[in-house]
């Protein structure tokens, strides 16, 4: 019975068989695994992460951090939450529960969580942000996400027509795109465009390095190059069977005119569409200009909606003790 379940801390020990669950679970994803979390240098974090098992059976696993008596999942990353199989609702509530009397047993005060899009379960359910609501967590915040359905939006016809327009401008103006790892040559187009919006990249050039030599073909750089030069790309990474997201778009402005990133966007697609993923998360569309965290880049939100996304929220969970 679930009752028995109980709570572990984490030590490294666990790495492999953490790993093995996430990969078999219903929500997990590259950003919930050990081995990615170890790009990060020793120490960066006070990483708490949880492990709910019975008879060395794994249930339920919890990334995270606790510091000052705060948890938050993710940290380090860009999804956590809980990562789970496809169990029953009784399971669920058990280990919610026994998240909690956790949490008050170790004198944490408040508890963020924030899991993977629905999109990303191989089998759609929310049983576990059900019981988290019912047990009193609250909406801390919730993000707009652009994301594709890759078996319905997958070539030319079924972008509008200004989207098609700008595929096809940017295939006669001689634009190419190819797949490699030349995150070096990327990065400084990269740099450049954050600079636009007075922010920084998430990783470092040596990080981005670090997670490809890490997990070894779970990122994609698709590169758009005009006359054997590199004038824009993204960066995907290949988050689980189900769904690919698009980590950092650039590109060149004085190549603009183009369309460059159009036509990588396309060429993602149909790649994702050919390798049997299901959904595309464009990512999310919100104003970095703007103390709101909900305020939207509209702007950006029409470019994606040409291309077939529509809005999946990315909700963060909230739990004050």
């Amino acid at each position: 019975m679930a009752a028995d379940i109980e709570i572990k801390l984490y030590d490294d020990s666990d790495k492999e068989r953490w790993d093995a669950f996430v990969g078999s679970s219903n929500n997990g994803t590259i950003f919930h695994l050990q081995k990615f979390l170890d790009y990060h240098d020793s120490g960066k974090f006070d990483f708490h992460h949880l492990i709910f098992e019975k008879d060395h059976n794994i249930f339920a696993v919890l990334p995270g951090q606790l510091k000052d008596g705060v948890f938050k999942s993710p940290m380090g990353a860009s999804f956590g939450g809980f990562v789970i199989k496809d169990i029953s609702y009784d399971t669920v509530t058990e280990i919610v529960d026994l998240f909690l009397k956790y949490a008050r047993d170790n004198n944490f005060r408040e508890i963020y969580l924030t899991h993977p899009l629905i999109v990303y379960n191989r089998i759609l359910t929310q049983n576990i942000e059900y019981a988290l609501l019912h047990r009193g967590f609250e909406h801390h915040v919730d993000l707009y996400s652009s994301v594709i359905d890759l078996k319905a939006h997958f070539d030319l016809e079924h972008y509008d027509k200004k989207a098609r327009n700008a595929v096809r401008k940017a295939i006669r103006s001689g634009i190419g795109v190819e797949i490699g790892n030349d995150f070096e040559k990327f990065y400084p187009i990269l740099l450049e465009n954050k600079r636009k919006f007075n922010l920084g990249p998430t990783h470092t050039l040596e990080e981005l390095e670090r997670i490809d030599k890490l997990l070894p073909g779970k990122l994609k750089l698709f590169l758009a190059k005009k006359d054997g030069k590199m004038i824009g790309g993204s960066l995907i990474f290949i988050c689980n069977d189900n769904t690919l997201i698009d980590f950092y778009i650039a590109q060149d402005y004085s190549y603009q005119e183009f369309r460059p990133i159009n036509l990588v966007l396309h060429e993602i697609i149909r790649w994702g569409h050919d390798n049997g993923y299901r959904y595309f998360d464009i990512g999310v569309n919100q104003d970095t200009a703007s103390d709101n965290p909900m305020d939207l880049n509209e702007s950006l939100i029409a470019f994606k909606f040409r291309l077939g996304a529509r809005c999946i929220l990315r909700t963060t969970l909230h739990f004050k003790i």
